[in-house]
């Protein structure tokens, strides 16, 4: 997402489990994708959750620095310092396990790691909900499960990515460079190579770029399959996610979109451009953001700094005036969803959306627009 809401504190991290950046939520932000329909609140320094009609199910009793997520298929992942427990929705402690790192569960399967110290490199597998390795710690890096498979590399060496099932075969052999989750059935990838990161400290889309001085390949992006096949001979700039039948996909320095063929649905003549949510898709041009139909037409002109994608009817936009930025929430037709604009905001999941201001006061609100709980959440050591 190009529109960063002031609740989120990018955090960018140099292991090698994380691809880009993860969010950082020192106080509270938006619903994290595919999460359980419980959402965070900070009282006194400490976390706890509600559920979508704002009644408590989870009393404010963790510490910020040990839970930064959501629920996510029924258990939280907790942070003790010494090893990492998992709790259900009642707060009860499901499993614990002594780990380096651990994340959240994903089709059944928990990325986590293994660290002996210098000189080695932490080794990653999967955990189950009893907290053993379902698959054992043997790669560099790991990302989460999506539709059956999880891209990992074997190595530190650029071309050595692949993607494995549930049982930690793989399917997709570890010898591209790059690779994305897979959504709809398909997966952006960086076949050829070896492609190294040249941005890997930076927050922005990943550049590659090839290691040797005078290539014979090159380090553009193409879409597979499950098999690994490439669904078309096109090769791109940069590619996002499959959402609704297409892709954003950049060419040059203009973005239009690919479909499930893998050919140009909507051709390049964006700036930039995020996946389609609810039959419109995030779309820039001159500098300024609005939304598109899959004919490619302006249906919301551009016009604001930044938007997100619609989720539950409405899209969080922003506006600045050169020293402050707000947010607010409109409908699909460009209007104002509801009266009211706020300091910090994230976008609707499960039909809730966090919004607060500069004085540490927070709510949940509802696609009306009406607080379904209220809080203040200032920072306590």
């Amino acid at each position: 997402m190009r529109a960063l809401a002031g609740l989120l504190i990018g955090l960018c991290v140099g292991i090698g489990i994380i691809s880009a950046c993860s969010m950082s939520r020192a106080i509270v932000a938006g619903h994290e994708a595919n999460a359980d329909p419980l959402f965070r609140i900070v009282k006194d320094g400490k976390v706890g959750f509600i559920d979508s009609a704002g009644r408590l199910v989870l009393k404010p009793s963790f510490s910020l620095s040990e839970t930064d997520g959501d629920f996510h298929e029924g258990l939280l992942r907790v942070n003790s310092g010494e090893d990492y427990r998992y709790i259900d929705h009642s707060g009860n402690t499901v499993f614990e396990t002594k780990v380096w790192l651990a994340f959240d569960f994903s089709e059944g399967l928990a990325q986590a790691g293994l660290y002996e110290g210098a000189p080695t490199l932490p080794r990653w597998g999967f955990l189950d909900r009893s907290g053993h390795f379902a698959i054992s710690p043997q790669f560099f890096s790991v990302d989460s499960f999506s539709e059956g498979l999880a891209r990992v590399s074997v190595s530190r060496e650029v071309g050595s990515t692949g993607y494995v099932d549930h049982e930690g075969r793989f399917v997709i052999p570890p010898r591209l460079s790059y690779g994305y989750d897979f959504h709809e059935g398909r997966a952006a990838v960086v076949p050829g190579g070896p492609c190294q990161i040249v941005n890997g400290g930076s927050c922005a889309r990943l550049e590659l770029r090839p290691t040797k001085s005078s290539p014979d390949y090159d380090c553009r992006w193409a879409y597979v399959d499950k098999s690994g096949r490439p669904i078309s001979e096109i090769r791109f700039d940069d590619a996002g996610d499959f959402s609704e039948g297409l892709a954003p996909v950049r060419m040059g320095n203009k973005w239009g979109f690919a479909d499930a063929n893998g050919t140009i649905a909507i051709s390049a003549q964006f700036d930039f451009a995020e996946p389609f949510s609810e039959g419109l898709a995030v779309a820039e041009q001159g500098g300024r953001q609005g939304f598109i139909d899959r004919s490619g037409k302006f249906v919301i002109a551009p016009q604001f700094a930044d938007a997100e994608s619609f989720a539950n009817g409405r899209a969080l936009v922003t506006e600045s005036d050169g020293n402050e930025r707000m947010y607010r929430f409109i409908d699909r037709q460009g209007n104002a969803a509801f009266p009211g604009a706020f300091s910090f905001a994230a976008s609707f999941d499960h039909g809730l959306a966090p919004v607060g201001d500069q004085s540490g006061k927070y709510a949940w609100i509802d696609t009306a627009g009406k607080p379904v709980f209220e809080f203040e959440a200032r920072w306590r050591q």
